[in-house]
Parts: structure tokens; sequence; C-alpha cells
């Protein structure tokens, strides 16, 4: 009776430690979405390994609009859109958690979700974006 029970006890925090890394994981993804949809580039950057950070910061900055109109027309529509986060699992093979999530572009009805995922992984004690697909 003690051995099961000190199994059942182990057992329970071995999958509170991968729920509560994937709930944290989950969070983070809405931290990360929410920077990057009101293009606070630096922000989202800060959620990512240095080799999705370099690419946010490169890309995205180096945008030049046509017009101011033009600028503030896109920082609206970014700003209105919609993001769900839907899932968030531990991948048993790389300890990587996988973020399901789907994003809704402004203007767009409810039906016009578009999938995504991103893979987080556990980097010098951090959690990171390695990954945006």
């Amino acid at each position: 009776m003690k051995k099961i029970l000190i199994a059942a006890v182990i057992a329970m925090v071995a999958l509170s430690g991968c729920t509560s890394r994937a709930d944290k994981a989950a969070e983070m993804a809405g931290s990360f979405l929410t920077c990057f949809f009101n293009m606070d580039y630096d922000g989202a950057s800060a959620f990512c390994t240095d080799e999705i950070a370099s690419m946010l910061r490169d890309t995205l900055t180096a945008n030049e609009y046509p017009s101011e109109e033009i600028r503030e027309k896109v920082a609206e529509a970014s700003r209105n859109t919609e993001f769900k986060v839907l899932s968030s699992e531990v991948e048993e093979e790389t300890g990587d958690i996988v973020v399901s999530y789907q994003v809704i572009p402004y203007g767009a009805s409810k039906n016009a979700a578009i999938p995504h995922r991103m893979r987080i992984a556990r980097i010098d004690g951090d959690l990171k974006i390695k990954a945006l697909e």
C-alpha cells in the first residue's frame, strides 16, 4: 500500500510539473503575441531565442512605409488582429512545448481563423520561443 501511495505521489508531481511548464508556455505565447500585434517588436523579441529575436528586429523594423497614413493603417490592422491560444503540450522526445494558436486578421470573419504553432524550449533556464511555424 505504501509503495502504491509513493508511486501515485511521484506520478502526480511529474504530471503537475509538465502541466505547469505547459501553462507557463501558453501564457508566454499570449504575451509574445500581444507584443507582436501591438508592433512592440523589442518586447516580442524578449520572449525569443537570439536567432528569432534578430529575425524579428531585422525584418520588421526594416519595413518602410510609403506614407504615414499607410503606416497608421498597418498599425491599426495589427492592433485589431485577434488571436487565441488553443493548447500547449510538452513533447516527450524533445522536451519542447508546442503551443497551438489561431490568428483572426482584422476585418476577417471568425471563420477565417488561421492556425499556427510555436515551439518553446528551456534555454539557459528560461523558456524561449525557438520556432514559429
